[in-house]
């Protein structure tokens, strides 16, 4: 299978990147990067204050939340520290 350059209109590998004449980047298959997606699951669970996590880390208290996940403060029980 066979890639044409939209700008030159060359043929090139289907797995190129860049045009070997030209250098533009040349477009990809969009069916190839979706077999690269995964969707990851919400947590079962919230951490709340008291809760030990992974058999180590004491949870102290929600420090702040946004789209990408949410920080917590907690203690080391096996280093004792924070």
């Amino acid at each position: 299978m066979t890639n044409e350059c939209p700008k030159c209109h060359t043929e090139n590998t289907s797995d190129s990147q860049f045009c070997k004449k030209c250098a533009t980047p040349l477009p990809f298959d969009v069916a190839i990067t979706e077999a690269f997606t995964k969707t990851l699951e919400t947590p079962a669970k919230e951490l709340t204050t008291g809760f030990t996590f992974a058999k180590r880390y004491k949870i102290i208290e929600e420090l702040g939340r946004g789209g990408m996940g949410v920080v917590y403060k907690a203690v080391d029980a096996k280093l004792n520290v924070p």
